[in-house]
């Protein structure tokens, strides 16, 4: 890849942090039935669930999307898997 490739950038929505979304390095992943698009590290430091109290702008934008809300028996927010 020619170092004046432009990197595509995007703000995960769940930490706030600038990742890389192409070229060749996709370091997250749109999260289709949230309509967000998160990174890899949250998605993956998160694989059992994301607890609601410490991601209010999430349950705000479910809420405010019509999205339905459901908790597993922890009580935390799975992240849908990829391709649902």
């Amino acid at each position: 890849m020619p170092k004046d490739t432009p990197k595509f950038m995007y703000d995960c929505f769940l930490c706030q942090r600038p990742f890389q979304f192409g070229p060749h390095v996709y370091a997250g992943r749109p999260v289709r039935q949230w309509d967000i698009i998160a990174c890899d590290i949250c998605i993956s430091s998160n694989w059992d669930g994301l607890v609601p109290q410490q991601h209010p702008r999430l349950i705000e934008h479910l809420k405010a999307k019509g999205i339905e809300i459901r908790l597993n028996d922890e009580g935390w927010l799975p992240i849908p898997p990829r391709g649902s």
